[in-house]
C-alpha cells in the first residue's frame, strides 16, 4: 500500500494524518481517539508499523498486512475500552489485557470488529467482541490529541 493510498483511507475512517520524518524516507502518523498508528515508508513501499493502543504509553509492532484492518476498524468499538478496564462479561469478571481489530472477511462489514483479550480471575482468557462487555467502575478518562 502506497502512502497516498493510506492516507485516503485513513481520512475516510476519521482518523487525523500527519507526517514525520524517518529514516531514509518519511512516516504517516495516525491518530483516532486514543489509537495511534506510525507506518515508515521508503519512497512508496511501507517498512516498518507500530501501533499505540488505548491504556499503554509504550508502540508495539503492527504487522503490515494488518495496517488497513486497524485503520478500517469500527470507531466506536475502538473507543469503548482501554487496556487494563475491568469488565463483565456474561457472568464473569476480569481485567481487559488486549484490544484487537478483527480481520475482516466476505461477512463483515466495511468497518472491522473489535475483541478483547480479558484475563478472568479464575486464570483463563477470552476474547469477547466489545459489544459483549461491561466496562465496570467509572470510565477511564480520555486523552486529549
Amino acid at each position: 500500500m502506497n502512502p497516498h493510498t493510506l492516507e485516503a483511507r485513513a481520512g475516510m475512517a476519521h482518523w487525523q494524518v500527519g507526517a514525520a520524518p524517518y529514516d531514509g524516507g518519511h512516516a504517516l502518523v495516525m491518530v483516532r481517539d486514543d489509537w495511534e498508528i506510525k507506518v515508515a515508508f521508503v519512497g512508496a513501499a511501507p517498512i516498518k508499523a507500530a501501533i499505540r493502543k488505548p491504556g499503554l504509553e509504550a508502540w508495539h509492532h503492527l504487522d503490515r498486512r494488518a495496517i488497513t484492518t486497524h485503520v478500517r476498524g469500527h470507531r466506536d468499538q475502538m473507543s469503548m475500552f482501554r487496556i487494563g478496564d475491568r469488565v463483565k462479561v456474561g457472568t464473569r469478571y476480569g481485567t481487559v489485557t488486549d484490544i484487537f481489530v478483527e480481520t475482516p472477511t466476505a461477512l463483515t462489514s466495511r468497518a472491522c470488529p473489535v475483541r478483547l483479550l480479558v484475563a478472568y480471575g479464575e486464570g483463563d482468557h477470552g476474547t469477547p467482541y466489545v459489544t459483549s462487555a461491561l466496562r465496570l467502575g467509572l470510565p477511564t478518562p480520555i486523552s486529549q490529541h
